[in-house]
């Protein structure tokens, strides 16, 4: 908890061996990845809510427990996304999405009220420097940072001025697979290209707890957005407890 609110970002932690991820990243590319292709910005969105193995990857204990530590012991999953970045020799049409992601904070893409949000990156593949892992800057969580906004680019149109950044503080976390990291809402990160010839995955659970209000905007609901309107409340589950407030549209996890 310290280590968390010091720094905006704690971790490596192991939630799954890198065999039993193998395992399941065999079906997860068979039955999501590939098909999804096609149209990642809805197939690759919120798989928790109908696909029985990212349930189960979202519910392990080693996850919940610890963002339990941090948010209390009732837990919604608002959303889950596959962050899957192309070797950058194959990335063609919107190819910002499969290379380099922009320095960002999470809180200048989500409408939550109020902006309280914990991220899990889980590796289903292994992430590198070499293949675009994740890279965070330590303490940055403590300041809200303007974001320029690039109407040109089809995702992470909002990002951080290379010039605010402090590269002494930047953390690049190697994950093998079924290895996680955790960080907040604030937590300026980044991801650079993919220079292997192999795709590199992750998962990213999107955490909150029940007084947390969570809308949505069509483009980042994923498989929620036809449900409702931008500014309705989206569609949770409960990873743990209850919602205690009643106001939630809780589904099932399968």
């Amino acid at each position: 908890m310290e280590a968390y609110h010091r720094d905006g970002v704690i971790g490596p932690y192991s939630l799954l061996s890198p065999a039993e991820m193998d395992e399941a990243w065999a079906g997860i590319d068979r039955e999501i990845i590939g098909p999804g292709a096609t149209d990642p910005d809805l197939d690759y969105h919120d798989r928790h809510l109908d696909h029985s193995t990212v349930s189960r990857i979202c519910r392990r204990p080693e996850l919940t427990d610890r963002v339990a530590s941090l948010l209390g012991p009732d837990l919604m999953i608002w959303c889950s996304y596959f962050q899957v970045k192309q070797p950058a020799a194959r990335a063609v049409g919107n190819a910002q999405i499969y290379t380099k992601v922009p320095w960002h904070q999470d809180g200048a893409y989500y409408d939550l009220q109020p902006q309280i949000l914990v991220s899990a990156w889980i590796a289903i593949t292994e992430s590198t420097k070499e293949n675009g892992c994740l890279q965070v800057v330590a303490g940055s969580h403590l300041k809200t940072f303007d974001h320029d906004i690039d109407p040109g680019r089809f995702e992470f149109d909002r990002s951080v001025p290379e010039e605010a950044i402090d590269y002494n503080l930047v953390r690049a976390p190697v994950l093998r697979p079924g290895e996680f990291v955790l960080f907040n809402e604030n937590t300026v990160h980044s991801s650079g290209p993919n220079h292997t010839s192999q795709p590199r995955v992750g998962l990213t659970p999107r955490i909150s707890a029940p007084f947390v209000r969570v809308t949505g905007n069509p483009r980042g609901a994923g498989r929620d957005r036809d449900r409702h309107a931008p500014d309705e409340l989206r569609e949770v589950a409960m990873l743990r407890g209850g919602d205690y407030t009643g106001r939630q549209r809780v589904a099932p996890l399968p």
